[in-house]
């Protein structure tokens, strides 16, 4: 069998830009791949633990260290040859995933993008940054 990843489903490329930012990340795990009582041994405070227990679904990859929390959002993209020409690419996210984020960031929560490129020949591309809001824009049918 072989499979073309170049046109495979968003989601098959998103778990793989997943596992690649795990391997690199230091401490980090995915949300899907653990469970959630993971964080009661965690030296977070309360509302920092309450809100990632209610929004476990929204989690990528989490870093615990000492008593600070990383949350990575990744987002995978495919490279082509149009992106050379150094437009901003802008991803999309909910409105519900953007609150969030502002929450999880006032109460100490440090919330990371990484972007991940799948080139030709098993190469990628890895960018680790602050979470930033105009890196993003809100899907308008999670406004409903």
């Amino acid at each position: 069998m072989y499979l073309l990843l170049n046109n495979c489903h968003d989601s098959l490329k998103g778990e793989i830009g997943e596992v690649i930012a795990k391997s690199v990340i230091k401490n980090s795990f995915r949300a899907t791949d653990a469970n959630k009582s993971l964080l009661e041994q965690c030296p977070i405070n309360s509302e920092q633990k309450k809100l990632l227990l209610d929004h476990w679904l929204y989690l990528d990859l989490i870093s615990i260290t000492d008593d600070q929390v990383a949350l990575y959002e990744v987002k995978t993209k495919k490279y082509f040859y149009r992106q050379l020409t150094r437009t901003q690419m802008r991803y999309k996210i909910s409105k519900q995933f953007l609150d969030f984020c502002t929450r999880a960031i006032k109460l100490g929560i440090s919330i990371k993008f990484v972007q991940i490129t799948l080139f030709e020949n098993w190469k990628c591309g890895i960018t680790i940054k602050d979470f930033k809001k105009k890196d993003f824009f809100v899907d308008k049918r999670s406004l409903t």
